[in-house]
């Protein structure tokens, strides 16, 4: 693990920041996630621009600018990965609001900070993406309804929708909306495959449209497949031939059951496999696949 704070790295045991930081005691600051590809950030700009579309929601700016914190942050990954071995890296990037006195009002706060994690690349076995993954539906109400669908740094009841998952042997947890859709997971953008209708749940749902989630729109017409956002229950999961999961980290990812219930005819998963290969090559996400 290596760590930069407003944009210098420090050792790990010596990363802290203030107590009085808003980050810490409110969880007012915003973040956003993205991985490598041969040493490159992967859609670097896209992700601090939405970061700063999170931190506006939230009513403060970033205390660089966008083009600033792009190239600070390859500047980072570009000094940390001859120590990592050359290994490919996740970058998690937080905005604190900044630190201040006791109290809510967020005008009190000063110092925005910037923090920098960079760690080696994890994601699920190529078994995950051979068989698929279970998830469960967990219905919650998450500070980032509020926030309008902003990644913000307050992931508690995401945290309790993991530990609900994993406490049923299963990969993921699906939010549902407080009338039963589905909205997103918990750090993942969902789709059903209807025949060749694409299903995923609209951005009007407070989700967070994630990056790989609109690579995916992108490139799923060029196969034959009609795309619909719209409102989609658990059922519209279960009833699906194939269903798969998104996110920078896991880039497409089959999921084989939802609360018990087998998806389909289980593996394979040949039309997610096909879009999981179209979304590489069109965007040149170098290197081995998941599965591989």
């Amino acid at each position: 693990m290596f760590v930069a704070i407003d944009g210098e790295l420090v050792a790990p045991e010596q990363a802290t920041i203030s107590v009085f930081d808003r980050g810490f005691l409110y969880g007012d600051s915003v973040f956003d996630t993205t991985r490598t590809y041969a040493g490159a950030a992967f859609k670097l700009r896209e992700h601090v621009e939405r970061l700063a579309r999170s931190a506006s929601k939230m009513g403060f700016e970033l205390p660089r600018s966008v083009e600033e914190l792009v190239v600070e942050v390859q500047r980072l990954i570009d000094e940390v990965r001859p120590r990592a071995g050359g290994a490919e890296l996740v970058a998690r990037l937080m905005i604190t609001r900044g630190e201040g006195p006791f109290g809510l009002d967020p005008t009190e706060a000063v110092k925005p900070r910037r923090v920098l994690y960079l760690h080696g690349l994890s994601r699920p076995t190529a078994g995950a993406y051979e068989d698929g993954v279970e998830v469960i539906c967990y219905s919650t109400f998450r500070p980032s309804d509020a926030a309008l669908g902003a990644k913000v740094g307050n992931y508690l009841e995401s945290v309790l929708a993991v530990r609900q998952a994993k406490s049923r042997g299963a990969h993921e947890a699906l939010i549902l909306s407080y009338d039963g859709h589905v909205v997103e997971g918990t750090t993942t953008n969902v789709f059903a495959l209807h025949g060749d209708r694409l299903l995923t749940p609209p951005t009007t749902e407070t989700l967070l449209p994630g990056i790989t989630r609109g690579l995916v729109l992108e490139v799923a017409p060029s196969l034959g497949l009609s795309v619909e956002e719209r409102r989609m229950a658990p059922t519209d999961v279960a009833s699906a031939d194939e269903a798969f999961l998104t996110s920078s980290i896991r880039e497409l990812l089959p999921i084989s059951k939802i609360d018990g219930h087998t998806i389909g005819r289980g593996a394979p998963y040949a039309v997610t496999r096909r879009l999981h290969q179209a979304v590489r090559e069109r965007f040149g996400m170098v290197g081995p696949a998941p599965w591989q």
